[in-house]
């Protein structure tokens, strides 16, 4: 369950829209179709899921990185509501941005960015 961390969420892409929310406890946000959900007290961040939006589902990969996290899934079908969720556990500096962006497999065999939500964790 996502609560409300002392975090803000932020969007993003072409512009960067900032959504005050109360103290931290947790924070979620969505950005084309890509979405970021981040479970925590403080500065503890116990949980970060990638997942995407009913109708955006995809062949690629999830990339999650922020406050010293830099991490990537696995290549492969990425089903609305069955996200990837990586389990950090530690406290982060105060002011961290954690993203995630969805990379979608091309015919070509590069990739293109589809999303990149973000939340800022702040006590």
């Amino acid at each position: 369950m996502l609560k409300k961390i002392a975090a803000t969420a932020l969007v993003a892409g072409a512009a960067t829209v900032l959504v005050p929310t109360a103290a931290f406890a947790s924070a979620s946000g969505c950005n084309a179709g890509t979405c970021i959900g981040v479970e925590g007290q403080s500065l503890r961040v116990e949980a970060i899921t990638a997942d995407s939006l009913s109708g955006y589902g995809f062949y690629g990969h999830y990339h999650i990185y922020g406050g010293g996290i830099d991490t990537n899934s696995s290549t492969g079908n990425w089903t609305p509501g069955l996200g990837w969720t990586i389990y950090p556990r530690r406290d982060l500096p105060n002011g961290s941005v954690l993203c995630v962006e969805a990379w979608v497999k091309n015919a070509d065999g590069g990739h293109s960015l589809r999303g990149r939500p973000c939340v800022e964790v702040r006590f």
